[in-house]
């Protein structure tokens, strides 16, 4: 029988003495129990891979008896879906550091595959000889589908089943990197159905939604099997054409516009006439940003609009025009970085059932001289593409620490502050350096602070992610991932980063109450999060219903305009619910 030890206080040097020996019976009870009652797959191996012990959690997981399994080699339980050099890899890994985690693919005794996340780990006996081996393996299956539940509907129009703006964004993201490196021309055609409100008010929300599937079908009708059609929003479409020329885009645009200016006949009978108007921009030469091709084709589907309708127009710019607006802005940003003019301002973080104010989220503005108060939506994207971010990020990191330990001292009862971190400046080389100099200077608890970083941010690069939270989480800071549901992430990975909150993207609050599906992908993230033990928090929360929804489903923390807008720092001591220490 396989004994397991775990090592405990000695009370005596006899007790010392005794221990040493052999461990207490109940010591070596408590690790069977341990063995045997854990929900994870448990297999011991000798070092030549031969399994000696299972427990009962790997017969129910694998459909294999334990005397199936003893005494055969691991290698027989592959699932044949790993190439050799990922073992090699493994072993190699286990071999240099002791242990070894990851995703693989396993296989049950009834032959189906399944995916698992594995921690393989050597014990070595007193002389530093491995003699054993244990894996440990938890099977993904229900993260896997909840994960690709939820990603379906994070990134699809509910409505017509086609991919949304978040979707869309990331596919011409990739399209744009692969035009660069092709060397060739895409085409981003935005798509406006003529008339569609005068149906939706005159015939009701229910026919124009099943125009709006009548018009979907009519679209991909008309395009290529690899071409993208993505909704947008309300009766807008965007058609993403890749390896295309002007030509090709303009008799795409013209046989959809022919295409849906056919009659459409809705199931009760009435038939309507529509049409559409298209915009068309072309990357990478009109931008190299898919926000900006967007708003291209958005301005050339403007003048299409101003004339008349049904028809297309492309879109032209001076592109030295905008290279001189990107060029100015940085300057503008380095002078006000000398200057001192980026400001803070502070938006509430609410008990959603007491209506406290229990924390603050930092939100940066531009205080110009001449301009007034500037939008972060104005300056960050160049910040960000230029560097400027960093030194910018770190010194409102500083801001935000002082106030926050300033406050404290004068008896306001805050508990957290958060403050967002950049892509850029999260994966700056110094950033938990500088964070540890600033929580020194201020001398700011470092559990009163919560670092907000972007899910994307967090699953670019794991490797680099996990070595960077790591050094904070080493800080004591709070970690939250901000914007929790607009991204890629994967859920098993998520589950081995050492955060505490996921905070809800404001794009599912606001339509909390009139959009199923929203509500629906709310409850899953509420959930994922209790399965996880992170806490969670709701995004641009503006109405008492959403309120109420977001309470009721679990979520207890959140923030918008239903409470306060963000303010400047003279305000915070008035902000309603927000008390002091007695």
């Amino acid at each position: 029988m396989l004994q397991f030890s775990l090592s405990t206080p000695r009370a005596s040097a006899h007790a010392e003495e005794a221990s040493d020996r052999a461990p207490t019976e109940t010591v070596v009870n408590l690790a069977n129990a341990v063995f045997n009652c854990s929900q994870e797959a448990i297999v011991v191996t000798d070092t030549e891979g031969m399994v000696i012990a299972v427990n009962p959690a790997f017969t129910t997981i694998s459909g294999y008896s334990a005397l199936e399994v003893v005494g055969r080699s691991m290698r027989s339980l592959q699932s044949g879906r790993h190439r050799r050099a990922f073992y090699r890899e493994l072993w190699a890994h286990v071999a240099e550091h002791g242990y070894w985690q990851g995703e693989i693919w396993n296989k049950r005794k009834n032959g189906k595959i399944y995916p698992a996340l594995l921690t393989l780990s050597s014990v070595r006996d007193a002389n530093g000889r491995v003699t054993h081996f244990i894996g440990s393996t938890a099977d993904l299956s229900r993260i896997k589908k909840s994960e690709l539940e939820l990603d379906h509907a994070a990134h699809h129009d509910d409505l017509t089943g086609l991919p949304n703006r978040r979707l869309l964004i990331t596919h011409l993201d990739r399209a744009l990197h692969r035009a660069v490196r092709q060397g060739a021309m895409g085409a981003v055609l935005f798509i406006d159905l003529d008339r569609f409100k005068l149906v939706n008010d005159s015939l009701g929300h229910g026919a124009g939604d099943e125009l709006l599937r009548l018009a979907t079908r009519r679209l991909r009708e008309s395009l290529r099997s690899n071409d993208l059609l993505a909704r947008f929003g309300g009766d807008e479409f965007i058609v993403l054409l890749e390896q295309t020329s002007p030509e090709g885009a303009g008799i795409v645009a013209q046989h959809v516009i022919d295409r849906l200016t056919e009659p459409f006949l809705l199931p009760a009978g009435e038939e309507i006439y529509i049409g559409a108007s298209i915009g068309i921009s072309f990357f990478p030469n009109d931008s190299s940003r898919a926000d900006e091709l967007l708003q291209h084709a958005d301005a050339a589907l403007y003048q299409a609009k101003s004339a008349g309708r049904s028809t297309y127009r492309v879109y032209s710019s001076d592109l030295t025009a905008v290279a001189n607006t990107r060029l100015t802005m940085e300057a503008q940003l380095r002078r006000a970085l000398e200057r001192d003019e980026f400001v803070l301002h502070y938006q509430p973080l609410v008990s959603l059932t007491t209506g406290r104010v229990f924390g603050l989220e930092a939100l940066i503005r531009w205080q110009d001289p001449e301009r007034g108060l500037i939008s972060p939506a104005d300056f960050l994207p160049v910040a960000e593409e230029t560097g400027l971010i960093v030194p910018i990020g770190n010194r409102m990191l500083k801001v935000a620490a002082a106030q926050m330990k300033m406050w404290r001292h004068s008896g306001l009862a805050l508990d957290l502050m958060a403050v967002n971190i950049s892509p850029r400046q999260f994966r700056h080389l110094d950033f938990a350096g500088n964070l540890a100099a600033t929580l020194r200077e201020t001398r700011l608890s470092p559990e009163l602070l919560e670092l907000e970083i972007t899910e994307e941010t967090l699953m670019d690069s794991l490797a680099a992610t996990r070595t960077t939270l790591a050094a904070l989480k080493s800080l004591g800071v709070g970690l939250a991932v901000d914007d929790f549901g607009t991204g890629y992430s994967s859920l098993a990975y998520l589950k081995t980063l050492p955060c505490d909150t996921l905070k809800i993207d404001r794009s599912f609050v606001t339509d909390l109450g009139q959009d199923p599906a929203s509500e629906a992908i709310v409850t899953a993230i509420i959930r994922l999060a209790e399965c996880l033990g992170l806490s969670v928090l709701a995004e641009g929360i503006e109405t008492q219903q959403q309120r109420d929804i977001l309470a009721a489903s679990g979520c207890h923390m959140g923030q918008g305009f239903l409470f306060a807008r963000a303010v400047p720092a003279h305000e915070v001591p008035s902000l309603p619910g927000l008390g002091r220490v007695p």
